[in-house]
């Protein structure tokens, strides 16, 4: 997810609530599995997984979900644009992908248009399995802002993984690692294009 401000938690904090969300969801996967086993039933629908997605470096978008108990932020004293921009990162920190899309697309009606919005709206739209959506929503925060690097990596993947164009991704690969020599997903981009150039020959 792009970098954002409107949360006070830094990542470390936001780790410390998630090994213990992340062993409770283990915890329960287990048992859900053995009632599976022992009642000889293994037809329960698996849930969708969004392929291969890369979040940036130090983004918010793994999976560190917030308390399900959390309720959303009170919004009531901030302008409209901030209050739809911090109602859409709440949500998208739940992993609500459809109420966030929502919320973004307030705010960039009430002025909050930004790179750092559209590269989270077209997670948004990534994550629900619309990529061409999604390459919308980067592409328009590139042209934006040519040097927001989080909507011009995510393409990478997005190229590779979902629209299964491997050339797209790999000239997207080389066009970051040029403009980003130095960027912290430099390594991430070389090691894709490696994979990418293996794969063609």
């Amino acid at each position: 997810m792009a970098n954002r401000t409107r949360n006070p938690k830094t990542p470390r904090q936001r780790l410390q609530w998630s090994i213990p969300l992340l062993l409770l969801a283990a915890f329960g996967l287990g048992v859900g599995t053995t009632w599976i086993v022992l009642r000889g039933s293994s037809s329960a629908p698996a849930k969708p997984e969004i392929e291969n997605f890369v979040p940036p470096a130090g983004g918010a978008a793994t999976s560190q979900l917030a308390s399900p108990a959390a309720a959303p932020p009170d919004v009531s004293q901030l302008a409209p644009a901030e209050a739809a921009r911090t109602l859409a990162n709440w949500n998208y920190d739940q992993q609500n992908w459809r109420h966030a899309i929502e919320h973004y697309e307030e705010a960039i009606a009430a002025g909050a248009d930004t790179p750092d919005v559209r590269t989270d709206l077209g997670n948004c739209y990534r994550f629900l399995g619309q990529p061409e959506k999604a390459l919308e929503q980067y592409e328009l925060a590139q042209k934006e802002n040519p040097q927001h690097e989080n909507s011009l990596f995510n393409q990478i993947s997005l190229f590779g993984d979902l629209l299964h164009d491997p050339d797209r991704a790999a000239a997207t690969a080389r066009d970051f690692l040029a403009r980003f020599p130095q960027s912290s997903r430099a390594e991430a981009a070389r090691q894709r294009l490696a994979q990418l150039q293996a794969l063609s020959k």
